[in-house]
């Protein structure tokens, strides 16, 4: 049975029929059967209950392959919607100030068979099971995860071997002669790397622009990783190229105002 410290990368069955993954709010357990996958997902916090007997039960999903499977790659994914963030306490930034932000983001785990790109995929599933919200108007609005982590000054310590969340820095910096007022944020994460650190996973950084009440903000993501993620490799490439001045509809305010 393999049980590796760190539930990412890459594990291979060897003479061992299956694989157990766990972080602090899933567990997953793999079996092989000849060239068949059995993976059953568990979040009460336990592998209590995971049985797979003769007549396995009813919720494990069957995954059928060419020739058996000799390995499991685990890779973290950053959400598939954008995230509504809110500070701990309202933002009311300055002209000219900037601000920077550490928020939580939980991960999506994406599992292949065989290793790195040439693996086969075979399911994304969700670190965490998120609440749907809607960020901006009717018209030209967006559909989001709502998520319960607060955008922080400080740094919090997230150990990443045991939680399937990673770091992000944000820095956002008000352009304009008016106050920035904000009650939540939309992050969107699809144009950032993720990156290893010691016991920590991070995105790249998020470099946020304010231009007033009546423009759109612009962002820019970075290539690299954040300062305070010394050594960092990159083990998850963005799902889109980062990019430099991305407007899009940012932030929310005081009245539900929306820039």
């Amino acid at each position: 049975m393999s049980s590796d410290t760190s539930p990412w990368g890459l594990h291979p069955f060897s003479n061992q029929k299956e694989i157990r993954l766990q972080w602090e709010q899933l567990r997953i357990r793999i079996v092989k059967r000849g060239s068949d996958l059995l993976l059953v997902e568990n979040r009460d916090g336990s592998h209590s209950g995971i049985q797979l007997g003769t007549y396995p039960e009813s919720d494990f999903r069957r995954y059928a392959f060419q020739s058996p499977v000799e390995s499991i790659h685990v890779q973290p994914r950053t959400p598939d919607r954008p995230l509504v963030v809110q500070p701990i306490h309202p933002l009311r930034l300055a002209p000219r100030a900037k601000v920077e932000f550490y928020v939580s983001i939980p991960l999506d785990i994406q599992l292949f068979a065989g290793e790195g790109k040439s693996g086969e995929s075979i399911e994304r599933i969700r670190g965490e099971i998120l609440s749907d919200t809607w960020f901006g108007d009717l018209a030209g609005g967006v559909l989001c995860y709502a998520i319960k982590s607060r955008a922080r000054r400080e740094c919090p310590t997230i150990d990443s071997e045991t939680t399937a969340r990673a770091l992000c820095k944000v820095e956002i910096h008000n352009r304009s002669i008016e106050q920035l007022h904000c009650t939540k944020f939309c992050l969107r994460l699809d144009h950032c790397h993720l990156w290893r650190s010691e016991a920590s996973l991070w995105t790249s950084p998020v470099h946020i622009r304010f231009n007033g009440n009546d423009q759109l903000s612009s962002i820019d993501y970075s290539e690299k990783a954040p300062s305070e993620a010394p050594q960092a490799t990159k083990i998850t490439e963005a799902t889109e190229a980062p990019l430099s001045g991305l407007i899009r509809r940012t932030f929310a305010g005081l009245g539900n105002s929306l820039t």
